[in-house]
């Protein structure tokens, strides 16, 4: 399936030299990857494949993330992201933009939408949740414990990532890993994440900047899709967040838990392109 390769690409933005794949088909209405917590741009490869045919794909490295640069005073505020994502959207003149953004990145792509409303045709949110809550608190503490800050073999950081992420491909969990670990000598590898970033979510308790003031302020139609076994966001909470956005679609996608593109990408891309595709 990746056989089409994505140009790597870069810009200077905030001081930073930040790092997008670019899947080609300019000219087309482009669609915005923003990835989750600890992750990269790679993980929207397969995902990637299936809609660059019909759309301009990009997905961004974050800062602190994948072969972007880390923050020297280790600014990762929601703020920071905020001001990195408007000037990159700016940068390359994208509009009537759809915006899919999984967990920390669906948290950026809704604080955007609503902060910048003129910008966007479509929103989807990819199991993000919008505030605090001591069941997603906890799986974030676990995901944080889990993921080696070093590891002796990728086979490793699979073992890990397989461990919270059940249903994902044996294949998936190794091009995870091979894009989110560097090896630095011998039989040892390292995070290609700013590790100040995990410190910075254990000092504050896991918590996260409250959104649910915001999702009024989202004028596009917006696609909320949780996996069903997700414990970073409850059936109940999704259900509240329908309500608070004027234009809210809710999608379960089975066998899956928070990383549900990439656990089950046939049912999630199905979902996606049937929303994309209802005008």
């Amino acid at each position: 399936m990746r056989s089409i390769i994505p140009k790597d690409r870069y810009l200077k933005i905030n001081g930073l030299r930040l790092h997008y794949l670019d899947w080609g088909n300019h000219g087309c209405q482009t669609i915005l990857l923003l990835h989750g917590f600890l992750a990269h741009a790679h993980v929207w490869d397969d995902f990637a494949v299936n809609l660059q045919s019909h759309y301009h794909v990009i997905a961004l490295d974050q800062r602190g993330h994948g072969e972007s640069q880390w923050s020297n005073d280790g600014a990762y505020s929601l703020d920071d992201h905020f001001s990195d994502i408007a000037h990159f959207i700016e940068t390359l003149d994208l509009n009537e933009l759809i915006l899919i953004g999984h967990s920390m990145g669906g948290r950026h792509a809704l604080f955007y939408a609503a902060c910048v409303p003129h910008k966007e045709d479509r929103l989807i949110l990819v199991d993000a949740r919008p505030g605090n809550d001591p069941q997603a608190a906890y799986a974030l503490r676990r995901l944080l414990a889990t993921f080696p800050r070093e590891a002796h073999s990728l086979k490793e950081v699979v073992q890990a990532i397989r461990s919270l992420y059940p249903y994902l491909s044996r294949e998936m969990c190794y091009h995870i890993a091979n894009h989110g670990y560097k090896r630095v000598h011998e039989g040892t590898y390292i995070p290609k994440y700013d590790t100040r970033m995990a410190q910075q979510s254990d000092d504050t308790g896991y918590a996260t900047e409250d959104l649910w003031p915001f999702m009024k302020n989202v004028p596009c139609p917006v696609l909320l899709i949780r996996g069903n076994e997700s414990h970073f966001l409850s059936r109940e909470v999704a259900q509240q967040m329908c309500r608070a956005l004027p234009q809210a679609k809710f999608q379960e996608i089975p066998e899956s838990t928070h990383m549900p593109v990439q656990e089950n990408p046939i049912a999630t891309t199905k979902v996606i392109m049937d929303f994309l595709n209802n005008r």
